[in-house]
């Protein structure tokens, strides 16, 4: 009763009502498409709740997801909010909410996705979204975010601190973050070095730090980043970084270091990066000829090497997926 009567308080607080052939949020909101087989991600429901009512032997339910997207809502957070302390999918993205993001976010320890991309937000990243241990996924992509971190925490598969307006360092209780899978932090205001810890998030499948205020060098300890399949690094002002952190990155299939002041020449060992299908080393420091294994490999259909000190020529033949170079 607690929770239902939180999230008809935040509904009441953010105006939010509900066209007759959507999910009806007045009454019991645990019924219908809240319990069946609809998916969270239904296009036909928004706003949704998602409910888990096998507790107590199939008597007592909880609401465990709550997507609020795009609906031009305005405001802050209610406070209403961490009553709903069995949530682990929390959707509020593309809205025009306000203020700082709350701390008590971290309270909300069942999370694995967390999405609050494209509002206003403003202020530093609360450090304790730290306590998001089981976070897969952490979404917060926003149109004019200072500084800001998108995070989703589905299942700690995904941040996202795109286009935010949070200003501020990544707090160094990220590093406890470890089951992220998805970090995307691009076109923000973000400062500082780019953190050694994200070493920890080993289990990163994407990772993008693209048109920030972060500097250099990248961490040669991004070695350890063996699972990613797409890695977006770009303008980084400060430091002199190396290729060697992508020595066994081989399920790349997109990478992306542009504008990095890396100074290095291209691995020889490229024609083992079968994956790869879009790779831009532009505006860089490299060196030394173009391994000619790189035209050879099959997937490969976007090259870009523009603005380097590469020498050689280039081969007669390519692979014909190359269609950009």
């Amino acid at each position: 009763m607690i929770a239902v009567i939180a999230l008809n308080t935040i509904f009441q607080k953010w105006g939010i009502s509900t066209r007759s052939n959507q999910w009806n949020i007045s009454g019991e909101p645990c019924s219908g498409a809240a319990i069946d087989s609809t998916s969270f991600d239904d296009k036909n429901y928004n706003p949704f709740i998602k409910c888990d009512c096998s507790a107590n032997s199939n008597s007592t339910c909880h609401i465990n997801q709550l997507k609020v997207y795009a609906l031009n809502i305005v405001g802050v957070i209610p406070d209403e909010l961490w009553a709903l302390t069995f949530l682990f999918n929390l959707s509020f993205g593309i809205n025009a909410l306000s203020g700082t993001l709350p701390k008590e976010l971290g309270n909300l320890t069942d999370l694995l996705s967390l999405s609050f991309s494209t509002n206003n937000f403003i202020g530093s990243l609360p450090s304790e979204l730290g306590n998001l241990v089981k976070l897969e996924q952490l979404m917060s992509v926003a149109q004019d975010y200072k500084n800001f971190v998108t995070t989703n925490l589905i299942c700690h598969i995904a941040s996202y601190f795109d286009s935010s307006r949070v200003s501020g360092a990544i707090p160094s209780t990220f590093a406890n973050l470890k089951s992220l899978v998805t970090v995307w932090a691009s076109d923000t205001e973000l400062i500082g070095r780019i953190p050694d810890f994200i070493r920890n998030w080993s289990k990163l499948i994407t990772l993008r730090l693209e048109g920030n205020s972060l500097e250099g060098p990248i961490p040669l300890t991004f070695s350890n980043l063996t699972s990613l399949t797409e890695l977006r690094i770009s303008d980084l002002p400060n430091g002199s970084s190396s290729l060697a952190f992508i020595k066994n990155m081989k399920s790349l299939s997109t990478l992306v270091l542009r504008n990095n002041n890396i100074s290095d020449s291209i691995p020889s060992n490229i024609g083992e990066y079968l994956n790869l299908s879009q790779l831009d080393l532009s505006f860089n420091n490299i060196t030394g000829q173009i391994p000619n294994a790189l035209f050879n490999l099959s997937l490969l259909s976007f090259l870009f090497l523009g603005n380097n000190k590469l020498n050689g020529t280039l081969p007669a033949q390519k692979s014909e997926s190359l269609l950009n170079m």
